[in-house]
C-alpha cells in the first residue's frame, strides 16, 4: 500500500467560503476529486468566458456544479455508446477523442471517459493520418470520438484508411463527439448523479496523452492516477494560494497537455479558468482578440505560448492591459529576448514556466519574481524530480533528467543515473550568473527545434527525406524561437547556384520542392517548410562537416544568420511569391486567386464555404494568407492601411475572403451580384432546412376562456415592460415567463425582480399568481423542461411571444442555428396546441433585416424575400426566422406576426443600458465637451409603449408590422437639450467622432483607463460607420444611417401608436435618460 503523499509547501484555497479542497494525499482519483466538488464546492466557479449577453456582467461562469454533473452526463453517454466496464476486467478499453471542441465540453468527455471507468486518449488535431493511426494501433484504441466538423471528420477517415492498410483486422468503432448543450443542461431537475467509485490502483492508466509527433511518429504517454494527482499539485510549490484566481487559458487546446494539466490543477487549488466561449464560432482566435477575452474575464494570470507574447508586444493597448496581470506565464518555447526585456522593463510580470507531457511541470509554478531579469529563469523546487547534470562535453551547462520522489512519478522512463531509471529530457540548460536556484534553456541535445508557438520539430527524419533528392547534398532545418520552420539546402555536386541570382534560386527551389512537400506530408502541420522558406547555400561559404562526416548543424546555421534573417524578413513582408495576383478585383476572380494562396500554404483543397482553422490552420499560416492578399493589393496600389490585422480570422473561408478582398478591389461591385446570390443560396437553404415537416394542428378542445401567454426573453428590457403589461391586462389568466438558466446560479424570479426594479416597473408582479416562472431552453426539442410541464404549456398557451434572442454583431449565422431552430420548436409548441385554432406566434425581429434596404422608399410592413437588404450574422438569423414562420404561415394553420423593431429607448424610470451606443455617446460629451449633431431624424420608442404595442399586435391580422415612434422627430431637438443638460457644445458629427478617435492616447500604458472614463472609444468602429452615413444626401435614411420603416398597419393594430395615445420623443424624454444615468453614476455632471 502507498504511503500518503506529503503536503505541499503552500496551502491553497484557506479561507474559502465556496471551495472545499478535495484529497491530493492519493486517497482519492482525480474522478472522486470532480465528485467531491459536485456535493461539497457546488457554487465555486471552474470555467469563465466572455459573456455572451449585451448588458450585465461582462463574464459567464460554469460552477462545479455545472461541470461535475456534465462529467457525470458525459460518463453516462459513454457507457450508453461503448457498454459498461465489466468488473475486474484486466484490460480497460482505450476511448480516444479528436475534437477541437470548447473547453468545458472537452474536459467534461476526456473525464467522463475516466468516470465511466475507461482509459481517455486525447489526440492532437494536428496529427497527420499516418501519425494518427500510428497512435490508434499502438495504443489498441477501441472508440473514437469525432467532432462533428468536416475536418476531424476528414482526418479520422484518412487515419482509419491508413490504419486498415497494415492491419485489415483491427477495428476501431467511431462515435460522435457532443456538443455544449448535450452535456451542459440548464434545468436537469432529474440529474441523478453515479454511484460512488472505488478508489483505483494508483498506478494503472488513467489518460494517454502523446509526444509532438515531431520524431518518426508521436508517441504515446500513458498517465497513472498517481501522476495525474500528483499534476493537480503543483501549483503546491508555487508563492501563491490560487483560489479564486482566473487563469486564463485562452485559445490553448485541451488535449495540450499544458490545458490538461493547469485545468487539474485547479481542481486542487480552486482556482477558475478562463476560456473562450463554448458558444463562439471557432476555438482559435488572433492575438488582439485574446487581449479583449483576457480583459473581459478579468484574468489575474494567463498562460499563453511566445508567439502570442510577441504580437502583444507590438500593440501598446495590449502591454497595457497585461501589466495589469499578476503573472505571464509562457512555456514551450523560447520567447525572444528583445521582447522578453522591452516588456519587463515595462511592469509584465513575466515569468517561464518548463514542463514535458512526460513529466508535468518541474519547475516553480507561477512564482513570486521580484527581479526583471529573471523572466527567463526557471526554479526547480526539490519536490518536482529535477535533476541537473553537468555537460562534461560543454561545461558550464546542464541536462536536465527527473526521477521519481514522493510527489513526483515521471510518465517514461527513457534513462538510467547511478542505476536509478530516470526521464531524460534532453534539454539544456545554463545556471543564471547570480542566483544558482535558477536556471535558463540553451538548447537541446538532440537538436530539436522549438517554434515559439510552443510547438516542436525534430528535423531529421524530415532532412532525410529531403536529402534523398538528388539535387541535394545536405539539408539542415532551422527555426528555434520563430513563428515557423525553414531549412538550409547545400546543392549536390553539378547543381550548385548563386543564391543571389533571384531566378537561379526559384527555378532551384521548384526543381526540390517535390521533396520538400515530401518531407512535410511526413511531419505534423506546425513543422511544414514554406518555399520562402528555403535557403540554398553559396559556393562561397559550403557547410563544415566533423571528421566523421557529420553535419556542424549549430555552426552551420549560425554562419548562414544573416541570410536567415533575410528569409523571415522577407515572408513577413510578403508571402506566396509564386502566385499572380488577380488581373481584376472582381468576385470570380479574387475568389480564384485565394483559393490558390489557401490551398498552397494548408497544403489540401478546401471547399468555398470550409473553414481554414477547421481544417488545422494555425495563426501562422493565417499570417501567411493575410500577407499574401496584402501584397496583391499593394501590387495594384490598392491601399491597405485600415484593413484589420485578424481579416483572415473574421473571414475565414475562401468565400468569405473572397467577399472581404472583392470589397477593397476597384472592381468589387461588378461582382456584388456573384455574392448576393451566394448569400442567398446558404440563408434559404438554412430556412429549407427548419421548413420541413411542421406537425399537422389537431383540434381536441374547446375555446379557452383566457389567454394564456408563453413569453421569452421576460428579463430584457423589452421583456420586462411585455411581461408588466401582460399582468395587468385581465384578459390574461397566466404568463410562462420563460429563461435560460443562469450560469451564475440566480433564479429566473430573482433576475426579474432585479430587472424590474431597475427599468422602474412594477416589481410585486414577480408574486403574481399570473406569473409562472420557467427556466429552460428553447433550442432543446422539449424546450429543456419536464414533460409535466410542456405538455400543461402546450394545451394551455393561446399566445407566444419570442423574444429571446443573442446580441452579437461579431457573429456569423452558424453561431445563431441553434436560436433558429428554438424558433422552429416554438412553432411546433404552437401547432401542437388542442385548441380550435394554434397558439398566436408572435415574433420581435430587428431592424437589422433591412439595415441594407436602397429603395427610395420607407421598407413597407411585408415579407422580404429579397436577401441583400440583410447584414451581419445576427440580421441573418432574425430574417431566417422570419421566413420560417412566414413560411409556417402558408402551409399550416398557424397565424404568425412578424414584428421588425426599430432602436427603443428609456423605461419608464429612464433605464437605458449605459453600455450601448446611444449612452455612451452622451458619456463621451462629459469627456469631451462636444456631442454630435446631424440634420437627420430619430423614431426611438420609449420601451413602456414598445411593450403595450406589442401586446396589442399579438392578433394583428397581418404578417410583417414595424415597430417605432410613427412620428420621427429631428436629431438635433434631442442632442441640442443634453448638450445644454450636460454643459457640452454640439458639432457635427464627422467632427464629433474625429475628437473621439483622437482622444486617446496609443502609445500610453492608462488607454484601458481611458476607456472606462470614455466607454465610447470602445466603439469607434459603429460610430465610424455613422459618421460615414449621416447626412441629408441619404434619403429615407434617420440620422445613424438606418432606412426609414413604413408603420401605418403597426398604427391600425397598436392603438396604442396613435397620434392622440402617443407623444412625440422630446426634452421630457431626455431628463428622465440623464436622470437615470446619474443615478447609476454613469454620468457625472448634475
Amino acid at each position: 500500500m502507498s504511503l500518503p503523499l506529503p503536503s505541499t509547501p503552500t496551502s491553497q484555497a484557506v479561507g474559502s467560503q465556496t471551495f472545499t479542497p478535495p484529497p491530493i494525499d492519493g486517497s482519492a482519483c482525480f474522478s472522486q476529486m470532480i465528485d467531491h466538488h459536485l456535493v461539497h464546492s457546488p457554487t465555486h466557479p471552474l470555467f469563465r468566458y466572455k459573456s455572451t449577453k449585451s448588458e450585465g456582467s461582462p463574464f459567464e461562469e460554469l460552477l462545479w456544479s455545472d461541470v461535475g454533473r456534465a462529467v457525470h452526463r458525459a460518463a453516462r453517454l459513454i457507457n450508453s455508446r461503448v457498454g459498461s466496464l465489466l468488473p475486474g476486467a484486466d484490460l480497460k478499453p482505450v476511448v480516444a477523442i479528436l475534437s477541437s471542441a470548447d473547453a468545458p465540453t472537452y474536459f467534461a468527455m476526456a473525464h467522463g471517459i475516466g468516470r465511466a471507468g475507461y482509459t481517455a486518449f486525447l489526440l492532437s488535431v494536428r496529427n497527420s493520418p499516418a501519425g494518427m493511426a500510428h497512435l490508434l494501433f499502438e495504443t489498441n484504441t477501441t472508440h473514437l470520438f469525432i467532432g462533428n466538423d468536416r475536418a476531424n471528420r476528414e482526418l479520422a477517415r484518412a487515419a482509419q484508411d491508413t490504419l486498415l492498410e497494415s492491419h485489415p483486422k483491427y477495428h476501431l468503432e467511431t462515435l460522435e463527439f457532443p456538443v455544449f448543450g448535450d452535456l451542459y443542461k440548464n434545468d436537469d431537475a432529474h440529474f441523478e448523479a453515479l454511484p460512488a467509485m472505488q478508489t483505483p490502483d494508483l498506478d494503472s492508466i488513467t489518460m494517454i496523452l502523446h509526444s509532438s509527433g515531431s520524431t518518426a511518429f508521436p508517441k504515446p504517454i500513458r498517465i497513472t492516477h498517481r501522476t495525474w494527482i500528483q499534476w493537480t499539485r503543483t501549483t503546491g510549490y508555487g508563492d501563491f494560494d490560487l483560489c479564486g484566481e482566473v487563469i486564463g487559458l485562452l485559445g490553448m487546446p485541451f488535449f495540450h497537455a499544458y490545458a490538461a494539466i493547469v485545468s487539474a490543477n485547479a481542481c486542487a487549488n480552486g482556482s477558475i479558468c478562463a476560456v473562450l466561449s463554448p458558444y463562439g464560432d471557432s476555438f482559435t482566435a488572433p492575438p488582439e482578440t485574446l487581449v479583449a477575452e483576457i480583459i473581459s474575464t478579468q484574468c489575474s494570470f494567463v498562460f499563453t505560448v511566445p508567439s502570442n507574447i510577441e504580437a502583444w508586444s507590438r500593440d501598446p493597448h495590449a502591454v497595457a492591459a497585461l501589466t495589469k496581470l499578476r503573472g505571464l506565464l509562457f512555456g514551450g518555447a523560447p520567447l525572444n529576448e528583445e521582447v522578453g526585456e522591452s516588456l519587463s522593463e515595462k511592469g509584465v510580470p513575466l515569468s517561464a514556466v518548463y514542463g514535458c507531457t512526460e513529466t508535468g511541470c518541474l519547475t516553480k509554478f507561477m512564482p513570486a519574481r521580484s527581479q526583471a531579469n529573471e523572466w527567463n529563469y526557471f526554479e526547480f523546487p526539490p519536490q518536482m524530480g529535477g535533476i541537473m547534470k553537468p555537460r562534461e562535453e560543454d561545461p558550464g551547462t546542464y541536462e536536465l533528467y527527473a526521477e521519481t520522489t514522493p510527489t513526483l512519478t515521471p510518465a517514461v522512463f527513457n534513462a538510467e543515473i547511478e542505476g536509478i531509471p530516470v526521464y531524460e529530457t534532453k534539454d539544456i540548460f545554463i545556471v543564471h550568473p547570480r542566483n544558482p536556484k535558477l536556471f535558463k534553456i540553451l538548447g537541446r541535445a538532440d537538436d530539436q527545434i522549438m517554434l515559439s508557438t510552443g510547438e516542436k520539430t525534430n528535423p531529421g527524419p524530415m532532412e532525410m527525406i529531403i536529402k534523398s533528392d538528388p539535387m541535394v547534398k545536405e539539408a539542415v532545418m532551422f527555426g528555434r524561437g520563430r513563428f515557423q520552420n525553414g531549412v538550409l539546402i547545400e546543392p549536390a555536386e553539378g547543381h550548385q547556384i548563386d543564391p543571389a541570382d533571384l531566378e537561379a534560386l526559384s527555378s532551384f527551389r521548384n526543381a526540390i520542392w517535390k521533396s520538400v512537400e515530401r518531407a512535410n506530408a511526413y511531419g505534423p502541420s506546425h513543422s511544414r517548410i514554406f518555399k520562402e522558406m528555403i535557403v540554398v547555400s553559396a559556393p562561397s561559404k559550403p557547410f563544415l562537416y566533423t571528421p566523421k562526416g557529420s553535419v556542424k548543424r549549430q555552426v552551420i546555421v549560425k554562419m548562414y544568420e544573416t541570410e536567415i534573417d533575410a528569409a523571415y524578413e522577407a515572408v513577413e513582408d510578403a508571402s506566396q511569391t509564386n502566385i499572380e495576383p488577380p488581373t481584376t478585383w472582381d468576385y470570380p476572380n479574387v475568389r480564384d486567386f485565394i483559393e490558390k494562396v489557401v490551398s498552397s500554404v494548408l497544403g489540401r483543397g478546401l471547399a468555398d464555404d470550409d473553414d481554414i482553422f477547421q481544417y488545422g490552420a494555425d495563426s501562422l499560416q493565417a499570417t501567411t494568407i493575410r500577407n499574401a492578399i496584402l501584397r496583391a493589393l499593394r501590387q495594384d496600389n490598392i491601399s491597405v492601411t485600415n484593413i484589420s490585422q485578424s481579416f483572415v480570422y473574421s473571414s475565414p473561408t475562401i468565400s468569405g475572403l473572397a467577399k472581404f478582398v472583392s470589397s477593397l478591389g476597384d472592381s468589387a461591385s461588378q461582382d456584388i451580384d456573384s455574392y448576393n446570390e451566394a448569400r442567398k443560396q446558404r440563408l434559404e437553404e438554412m430556412v429549407a432546412k427548419y421548413t420541413t415537416n411542421f406537425p399537422l394542428h389537431r383540434p381536441t378542445g374547446p375555446a379557452p376562456k383566457t389567454e394564456v401567454a408563453m413569453l421569452t426573453g421576460s428579463t430584457g428590457g423589452v421583456g420586462s415592460a411585455v411581461l408588466a403589461h401582460l399582468v395587468a391586462l385581465p384578459s390574461f389568466s397566466r404568463i410562462y415567463a420563460f429563461n435560460r438558466k443562469s450560469r451564475d446560479g440566480v433564479s429566473v424570479k430573482q433576475r426579474q425582480l432585479e430587472a424590474l426594479e431597475d427599468r422602474g416597473l412594477d416589481t410585486s408582479i414577480v408574486n403574481s399568481d399570473k406569473v409562472i416562472f420557467v427556466e429552460g431552453d428553447t433550442t432543446a426539442e422539449d424546450l429543456g423542461i419536464s414533460p409535466e410541464l410542456y405538455s400543461e404549456i402546450r394545451d394551455s398557451v393561446t399566445c407566444i411571444i419570442h423574444n429571446a434572442w443573442r446580441v452579437d454583431f461579431a457573429l456569423s449565422l452558424s453561431s445563431f442555428e441553434p436560436l433558429i431552430k428554438g424558433t422552429r420548436n416554438l412553432v411546433d409548441l404552437a401547432l401542437m396546441s388542442p385548441h380550435p385554432t394554434p397558439a398566436r406566434v408572435l415574433f420581435t425581429s430587428s431592424v437589422s433585416v433591412v439595415m441594407n434596404w436602397t429603395a427610395p422608399t420607407p421598407v413597407p410592413e411585408d415579407t422580404l424575400e429579397d436577401t441583400t437588404a440583410i447584414v451581419m450574422g445576427y440580421g441573418e438569423s432574425k430574417w431566417v426566422s422570419e421566413r420560417i414562420l412566414q413560411i409556417a404561415g402558408e402551409v399550416t394553420a398557424l397565424r404568425p406576426v412578424v414584428v421588425r423593431l426599430g432602436q427603443m429607448s428609456g423605461g419608464e424610470n429612464g433605464s437605458w443600458n449605459q453600455s450601448e451606443w446611444l449612452p455612451c455617446i452622451v458619456r463621451s460629451g462629459e469627456v469631451l465637451g462636444v456631442l454630435p449633431t446631424t440634420d437627420g431624424s430619430i423614431s426611438w420608442l420609449p420601451l413602456s409603449a414598445a411593450a403595450t404595442a406589442i401586446v396589442e399586435m399579438r392578433n394583428s391580422p397581418y404578417t410583417t408590422l414595424h415597430l417605432c415612434h410613427p412620428r420621427p422627430v429631428p436629431w438635433s431637438s434631442i442632442f441640442e437639450h443634453i448638450a445644454a443638460s450636460i454643459g457640452a457644445k454640439t458639432v457635427p458629427f464627422p467632427e464629433w467622432f474625429s475628437r473621439l478617435e483622437g482622444s486617446v492616447d496609443a502609445g500610453s500604458e492608462v488607454q484601458v483607463e481611458q476607456i472606462k472614463e470614455n466607454p465610447a472609444l470602445m466603439l469607434l468602429e459603429t460610430y465610424r460607420a455613422f459618421a460615414s452615413g449621416v447626412g441629408p444626401d441619404l434619403p429615407f435614411r434617420d440620422a445613424t444611417g438606418s432606412p426609414m420603416l413604413e408603420t401605418s398597419k403597426a398604427v391600425e393594430v397598436a392603438p396604442s401608436l396613435r397620434e392622440d395615445k402617443l407623444g412625440r420623443l422630446g426634452k421630457d424624454d431626455a431628463d428622465r435618460w440623464l436622470a437615470y444615468w446619474r443615478k447609476t453614476g454613469f454620468l457625472q455632471t448634475v
